[in-house]
């Protein structure tokens, strides 16, 4: 009777601990949910709250100054924002890598002519809220409502020439049509953002 009632003790310690874990460790949102807000006092001086972006669809792109899956991105970012910036829709990318210091992120964002903020998340806060594994990963958020309209990679690969689906650039489309996004969960890759 001892070692069942041992057990029967070992067992619901087990259950409770594992559900506490699971109670603090955000698994981010689904698409679909109502993300939470955000404030970001960057260091360009400028505050950034997702809900007062002023846009109809804010882009959330997790970057990294040193991912090579991120570096070969540059012209297709810049060439997003031209193409939708006039639409309603903004692009904010946000770098939550703790090795990567902000003279990096300026220096960074300068050498690769990003037309977009680059917003520094200090103690990977917005990244544990959306629950951001990878650099690049997209989150796309509909402001009117502050739901999650896409997740996932920009394209299917990081070689601009070998690109066969362009998954964000898709989605926009789909948004600025007023339509739902036909596709609107695909799996990141890259490298893994550094807590």
């Amino acid at each position: 009777m001892k070692k069942l009632n041992l057990i029967l003790t070992l067992v619901f310690a087990l259950i409770f601990s594992v559900n506490s874990f699971a109670a603090n460790n955000s698994d981010g949102f689904s698409v679909g949910e109502k993300v939470s807000d955000f404030t970001i006092d960057n260091y360009d001086g400028s505050q950034y709250t997702l809900s007062k972006s002023g846009a109809n669809y804010t882009v959330l792109i997790f970057l990294s100054t040193k991912c090579p899956f991120v570096q070969p991105y540059s012209d297709r970012l810049n060439n997003l924002v031209k193409e939708f910036g006039s639409n309603g829709v903004t692009i904010w990318g946000i770098n939550s890598n703790k090795t990567e210091p902000v003279d990096e992120i300026k220096s960074h964002s300068s050498d690769h002519g990003y037309t977009f903020p680059v917003l520094k998340d200090n103690n990977n806060v917005v990244a544990d809220l959306f629950g951001a594994e990878r650099t690049p990963e997209v989150f796309v958020v509909r402001n009117s409502d502050m739901s999650l309209v896409y997740h996932g990679r920009i394209d299917d690969d990081k070689e601009a020439d070998k690109v066969s689906v362009n998954d964000l650039q898709n989605a926009l489309n789909d948004l600025n049509s007023g339509k739902e996004v036909a596709v609107s969960n695909t799996k990141a890759f890259g490298c893994t953002i550094k807590r």
